[in-house]
C-alpha cells in the first residue's frame, strides 16, 4: 500500500510539474532542498559547486539568525527581570525590606549565590538589617582600592572578600561590586561566584552600575528619612 502512495505521489508531482514548467524558476527557494546533480563523470560541476555553497552560505546565515534570535530572547528576559527588581526595590517601605527584597531577587531572578549589600553606616544607628554595616573609616581601610574603583570585578584579597561577605568570604572565588554613593559612600553591592573566574575585568557591569544608580537615591532616602547618615 505505501509503495503504490509513493507511486501515486512521484506520478502526482511529474505531472504537475509538465503542466507548469516554469514552477521551479518562480519558485527557486524549492531548489535549495533539492539534489541536482550535473552528469559530469567523477568531476563536480562548478553549477554543483557553486549551489552546494550557497547552500552552506544560506545554512550559516539561518543558524546566525538563530544565535541572534536567541540573545534577543535573553535580552529581553533580562529586561523584565531587571525591571521587576527596581520596581520591587523602589517599593520597598523600609530599609530592611529593600534589603529582603534584593537579597531574594537577586538570588532567585539572576541565580547570585553570594549577594551582599554592606552599609557604611553602624548597626546601631541603622536597626535591624540583614544588611553588613561597617563605618566609613572600616571601609577605607579594608577595601580602599574597592572604594576607588567605584566599579569592580575579579579576584580580590581574603580581607577585602571578608569585609564584604562576612563567613561566606571562604567560599567565594571572584566577586563583582560596585560602591553606591551619594557626594560619600553610602554602601558597597557585592555578588559573588565560588569560580575564580567567573568575574573578571573583562565581565560587563553595566547591570550592577545601573542597580547601583538606583540603589543610590533608595538608600540616601532611607537614611536621610531615619537619621542615619554614618561617619
Amino acid at each position: 500500500m505505501k509503495n503504490n502512495e509513493q507511486i501515486d505521489m512521484s506520478q502526482t508531482v511529474s505531472d504537475f510539474l509538465r503542466e507548469n514548467p516554469t514552477y521551479l524558476y518562480d519558485h527557486p527557494e524549492i531548489l535549495e532542498e533539492l539534489y541536482l546533480p550535473h552528469a559530469t563523470g567523477s568531476a563536480i560541476s562548478l553549477v554543483e559547486r557553486q549551489v552546494g555553497r550557497l547552500r552552506e552560505r544560506n545554512e550559516e546565515l539561518r543558524t546566525r539568525l538563530d544565535v541572534l534570535s536567541g540573545q534577543a530572547n535573553e535580552n529581553q528576559q533580562l529586561l523584565e527581570k531587571t525591571q521587576s527588581l527596581i520596581m520591587a526595590v523602589l517599593g520597598a517601605q523600609c530599609l530592611e525590606q529593600m534589603v529582603e527584597v534584593l537579597y531574594e531577587r537577586m538570588n532567585r531572578d539572576f541565580s547570585v549565590e553570594f549577594c551582599s549589600l554592606t552599609l557604611l553606616a553602624t548597626a546601631k544607628k541603622i536597626g535591624p538589617s540583614s544588611a553588613r554595616c561597617a563605618s566609613q573609616a572600616a571601609a577605607k581601610r579594608e577595601i580602599a582600592s574597592i572604594l576607588k574603583a567605584k566599579v569592580l570585578c575579579g579576584v580580590v584579597r581574603d580581607r577585602e572578600r571578608a569585609f564584604l561577605f562576612g563567613e561566606q568570604a571562604s567560599a567565594i572565588g571572584s566577586i563583582a561590586a560596585v560602591v553606591i554613593q551619594h557626594k560619600r559612600p553610602l554602601a558597597v553591592l557585592s555578588v559573588g561566584h565560588r569560580d575564580a573566574n567567573h568575574y573578571t575585568s573583562e565581565t560587563g557591569t553595566l547591570f550592577l552600575r545601573y542597580l547601583g544608580n538606583v540603589l543610590n537615591h533608595v538608600i540616601d532616602r532611607f537614611l536621610n528619612d531615619s537619621g542615619t547618615t554614618g561617619h
